[in-house]
């Protein structure tokens, strides 16, 4: 068996009672059923990212602010991504936009895939991020997770997927794991 390839799920939204919190433990709680996927949660909240305030791009690398240089030594880490996405307002939360918006070239050549939320199952969230991701050179997959209905899946602080979005999980991973590993083959030859 190969070597597990390294996930990172991060929670885009720092909400009272959100969602993706939920959602996102579901994520891992199936995630752990697998060998070839080595998840590990990114709460937003944690980090507390100010919006982007240095005069110097991201793409141009060189970060001087230490928080910075910490979110990137922390996404450097991983093979590829999962982003539990609400929609607000027909688009992505702002959190989440700013955290990717606040690194560049750790982004680069890993896949992406989304668990959305939110209205038409966080359809237009997805569409604005897959553009997002594509300028940060990554490689958003077609198979994402669009939860309608999400709240009445919600029991407390659990989110308790039915078989379908179980089975359609499933497929997520299986395409991560492929194109994680695919991609850091890339990136290390």
């Amino acid at each position: 068996m190969p070597e597990p390839v390294a996930i990172q799920v991060i929670i885009g939204s720092v909400r009272e009672g959100r969602m993706a919190l939920p959602i996102a433990h579901w994520v891992m709680e199936q995630a752990a059923l697998r060998e070839d996927l080595a998840c590990e949660a990114i709460d937003l909240k944690d980090w507390d990212l100010p919006f982007f305030w240095h005069p110097r791009p991201p793409a141009m690398g060189g970060y001087a602010d230490p928080l910075q240089q910490r979110w990137a030594g922390k996404i450097g880490t991983a093979d590829g991504y999962i982003l539990v996405a609400p929609e607000y307002n027909h688009g992505p939360s702002a959190v989440l936009k700013n955290a990717l918006d606040t690194v560049y070239a750790e982004w680069n050549r890993k896949p992406v895939a989304f668990v959305a939320y939110g209205g038409m199952g966080g359809a237009r969230s997805v569409e604005q991020l897959r553009l997002n991701a594509v300028e940060l050179q990554m490689a958003p997959l077609e198979a994402a997770i669009h939860l309608t209905g999400a709240g009445a899946k919600r029991q407390g602080d659990r989110f308790l997927g039915d078989d379908k979005d179980n089975q359609r999980l499933g497929h997520l991973f299986d395409e991560l794991a492929w194109w994680g590993r695919t991609l850091k083959a890339g990136r290390t030859s």
